[in-house]
Order: C-alpha cells, then sequence, then structure tokens
C-alpha cells in the first residue's frame, strides 16, 4: 500500500469512537416513516457534522411535495468539499428514514445501545451506519492531510423507505443530482462486508386495464374472466417474465427483525 493510503487507514482507526458514537446518535433520533418524524433535525445534525468537517452544507426541503407538511416536512441535507478542481466529483447518498420498530425487540429500537462490538437500534443497519461511515470516510482524508483532485459530495435524504420522492428522486428533479454533474455515486446500503454493486433496479409502478363479462355463479361458462384475459408485453415494459415476482405479503413492509 502506498504511504496516503497507510495514512487514510491509520486515520480510520483512530476516527472508529467519533464514528460509532455519531451513529449512535442518528439512531436515537426515531425518523420512522411512516409518518416522517423529525426529518428536519436529522438533516440539521447531519448538516452540522459536515459543515464541522469543511463541508459548504445545503438544506432542500422538498416544497411541491404533498407528503412535505408543517407536521412532517420533508428536509434533505448536501454537503460538498471541494478539492483542487470541482471534477471529478463522488457523491455519497444515504437515507436516514427507517420503518417502524414492530415487535420482538429485547432492546430499545432507538437507544443507540453499544456493547458486544455492535450498535443496536432500529436504522443502526440500514442505513444510518452507512451514513457515518460516507461522513467520517471523507473526513478521514482530510485529517490525514490528503488534498484530493476533485471534490465529494454526502448527502442525507429522506423517504427511501416508502419510494424517495421528497429525497432523491426530488433532488434529481430539481437537478441538484444529475449525472452531468456528478462522476461517480456510492450509496452504503447494508449488503455484507464484502459485496458491491455495481447498479441497482429500477422500479415501474403501471395499471392494467383489462375488461370481463359478468355471470350467474351457475352459468360462468357465459361469462369472461377479466384476470385470465390479461396479456403483458413483457418487453414492452423493460422486464422479463423471470425478474416479475409477486409477494405474499402484497407491499407491507417488513418492521419486525427476523
Amino acid at each position: 500500500m502506498t504511504d496516503i493510503t497507510d495514512r487514510v487507514l491509520t486515520t480510520i482507526d483512530a476516527l472508529t469512537d467519533e464514528a460509532v458514537a455519531f451513529t449512535a446518535d442518528l439512531i436515537r433520533m426515531p425518523t420512522v416513516n411512516p409518518p416522517g418524524e423529525l426529518y428536519e433535525e436529522c438533516a440539521r445534525f447531519i448538516g452540522g457534522t459536515l459543515a464541522k468537517f469543511d463541508f459548504e452544507v445545503e438544506y432542500h426541503a422538498a416544497e411541491g411535495r404533498p407528503e412535505h407538511t408543517p407536521a412532517h416536512p420533508r428536509v434533505n441535507v448536501v454537503g460538498t468539499k471541494r478539492g483542487r478542481s470541482l471534477r471529478p466529483l463522488v457523491h455519497l447518498n444515504g437515507h436516514f428514514d427507517v420503518v417502524p420498530a414492530g415487535a420482538g425487540w429485547t432492546v430499545d429500537p432507538f437507544g443507540g445501545d453499544v456493547r458486544d462490538g455492535r450498535i443496536w437500534g432500529r436504522g443502526s443497519c440500514d442505513m444510518k451506519a452507512g451514513i457515518a461511515a460516507a461522513i467520517f470516510a471523507a473526513e478521514a482524508i482530510r485529517r490525514a492531510g490528503v488534498e484530493l483532485n476533485g471534490s465529494v459530495e454526502v448527502s442525507g435524504t429522506v423517504d427511501e423507505e416508502s419510494g424517495g420522492f421528497a429525497g432523491v428522486a426530488w433532488l434529481a428533479h430539481h437537478g441538484r443530482l444529475s449525472a452531468a454533474r456528478t462522476d461517480y455515486a456510492i450509496i452504503p446500503e447494508p449488503l455484507y462486508v464484502d459485496r458491491i454493486c455495481i447498479g441497482h433496479r429500477g422500479v415501474y409502478w403501471f395499471e392494467v386495464l383489462t375488461k370481463g363479462r359478468i355471470a350467474h355463479g351457475s352459468m360462468p361458462h357465459l361469462g369472461a374472466n377479466a384476470i385470465v384475459g390479461i396479456d403483458i408485453d413483457y418487453e414492452t415494459i423493460g422486464a422479463s417474465s423471470s425478474m416479475l415476482m409477486v409477494s405474499a405479503n402484497g407491499t407491507a413492509v417488513v418492521v419486525e427483525p427476523q
């Protein structure tokens, strides 16, 4: 390894306690979605840490979205640290909303307890630790005295658990996140420590209208079952039949520990 790599890795080890404490503090904010609790408070907590680490910080409220309300404002945070030049630019994104805690916990799901080499609580995995990893990775480079040729951005966004329309999608729609200004993107979602994905499935919502003909239960042969008549053109919607999966749980979010 190079001297620079050694310096950065040594600094990362030295930052462990700070990163763990920051993650635990994030977990103690029950940013539960739905309905979207404590979003602004969490965004500003993240932004305060980014500012302390010499990022230029912006807050973006999802104006125009119906879920952005006075009771539950949708506020995203983006920090930018410029190197010798603006480009290339790498953007690290994480969402700070979490699904409801559900039943079955043996610890306070929002306690942020640290023991047995783990941080316990809702969001410790998905994905407040990922946000911490992104922020402290950038901070390790700074504390190691390494100047980057390009720039780093870190964002904390809302509503990923419900589609992200007031989060990443809103930032993209308004041009704050775009391929034109970003060269690389890293999303530290939990997927085991030794697995890296180079792409991600999208989502495609659609409605299918089909017609049938009613008939009496004693003479079903005189009717037409509308469901049987559905013929989806998978090529048109950009998916293969092997990728179409229907869950027995419907659209319910799994919230209880497995």
